[in-house]
């Protein structure tokens, strides 16, 4: 049986969840994920980089990365589902 601390914050942390998908239900934007896990930005590129969820890609000639998280790999990955 779980402690009323530890379901209070289960609870919490899937109400995040919900609101996530919600918000974004088809791929969710750097600046979400940064939020939604309290990173900065940079660091949310980085695991995006090293293929933790997400793609990202750099065409030919340019300095600047794209990136596309759709977001049930993103809520796989955080709920340790794949």
């Amino acid at each position: 049986m779980y402690s009323s601390k530890l379901n209070d914050f289960l609870c919490q942390d899937n109400e995040k969840i919900d609101r996530l998908i919600e918000a974004f239900p088809v791929n969710l934007p750097v600046s979400a994920i940064s939020d939604f896990l309290s990173l900065d930005v940079a660091s949310v590129r980085a695991a995006i980089e090293n293929e933790k969820f997400g793609i990202s890609w750099r065409k030919i000639g340019k300095a600047n990365h794209g990136y596309f998280i759709p977001t049930a790999q993103f809520i796989r990955w955080y709920l340790n589902m794949s």
